[in-house]
């Protein structure tokens, strides 16, 4: 399961509160440093990729040098990080490449070979996957390998020396996949104002969310529309976008005039009535995801995944992924304005991007 670190923040009673927030691993793992300082489990391209087309996981290959004095501090430092190693370690194939090697390479079935055998001639592959852009230290991190394209759906640079705090969000935009519906820049400062934005907490008790259980007891008296926000306690995204995405000025009164929010933690062990039927998590090793968490999204589990419900409580849609507060407020008016008895998505989100650009 996906539950992050510990981020340092000032003493306060809020920002205390806050490391509930990106929480650390249950179990540490420990892990021995190497001999630069580094305690992440560094592999080669080469072994990171027979590994990718076994166990899909993200990529995180590290450019360096030899003479390159930031890569070896960003060793000392960032990946001497015991928390941080130990997500990367457990989430990801952290691998390593000499952007000077003099060594031929094949990856996604072609070769690459060193450009000059003179001293600081860049190697081939160097050259392509960061664009020509060689600054060291460089992070690339790769995701969505597709077997049958021999290909990444996502491929991201991170050019410079990355400390702690800046590469904890890229960490998670990559892993829990917000790369679909959110620019980096854009996650990046949805995750540092959920992280250190105290007013967000009086924005949060004022939504007034309701438990699935008392929101779900009675279907008969509805007379608003329902949007379920499905989460885990190790989802990340989840987190941000709860007290950013909702929170926002765009979303908050809206939500209120027009949507019953219910927020549903995937793993609750209550029992729950939905229109004459029970459902339970059976809480097995095996499963233990709630039962209504899975017939909402399709047995296509994602979080966090928003679920429309009308009226009624009928099923609408269900919306996968971490949505910043321009998007989630898009696909909410869809829903809450009954456009989507008009038009289909498609040209709902076109007119509307059509509007933004005005």
């Amino acid at each position: 399961m996906k539950k992050f670190f510990s981020i340092k923040l000032k003493s306060t009673r809020f920002l205390s509160a806050m490391f509930l927030l990106f929480f650390m691993l249950t179990t540490l793992q420990i892990v021995a440093q190497d001999s630069e300082g580094s305690k992440v489990k560094w592999m080669s391209l080469t072994e990171a990729m027979e590994k990718v087309k076994k166990e899909p996981r993200p990529i995180l290959l590290d450019f360096y040098t030899d003479w390159c004095g930031w890569c070896k501090q960003m060793m000392k430092t960032t990946y001497a990080d015991a928390n941080l190693a130990s997500y990367i370690n457990t989430y990801f194939y952290p691998a390593k490449f000499n952007a000077e090697s003099k060594d031929t390479i094949e990856y996604l079935g072609k070769k690459y070979g060193p450009m000059s055998m003179e001293p600081k001639s860049p190697h081939e592959l160097a050259v392509k996957l960061l664009s020509g852009k060689l600054m060291y230290p460089t992070t690339l991190f790769l995701n969505g390998y597709d077997k049958e394209k021999n290909s990444f759906a996502m491929n991201m640079i991170a050019a410079g020396y990355l400390d702690i705090n800046k590469i904890q969000p890229i960490l998670i935009y990559v892993l829990e996949n917000a790369y679909r519906n959110s620019t980096i820049d854009d996650f990046t400062n949805e995750f540092n104002k959920a992280n250190s934005d105290s007013s967000i907490d009086i924005k949060m008790e004022a939504m007034k969310w309701l438990k699935p259980i008392d929101a779900f007891a009675d279907t008969l008296l509805k007379k608003r529309k329902t949007i379920v926000f499905i989460h885990t306690k190790w989802c990340n995204s989840c987190k941000v976008m709860k007290r950013t995405s909702f929170t926002d000025s765009l979303n908050s009164d809206y939500f209120k005039n027009i949507f019953d929010c219910v927020n549903f933690d995937a793993e609750s062990l209550d029992t729950i009535n939905f229109k004459g039927q029970h459902f339970i998590n059976p809480h097995t090793p095996q499963q233990n995801l709630h039962q209504l968490s899975l017939a909402f999204t399709k047995n296509t589990f994602t979080v966090p995944t928003i679920v429309f419900l009308d009226e009624h409580m009928n099923y609408l849609d269900a919306v996968p992924g971490y949505l910043p507060p321009v998007l989630l407020n898009e696909i909410s008016h869809f829903y809450g304005d009954d456009s989507y008895k008009k038009k289909p998505w498609i040209d709902y989100y076109k007119e509307a991007e059509e509007k933004r650009k005005k």
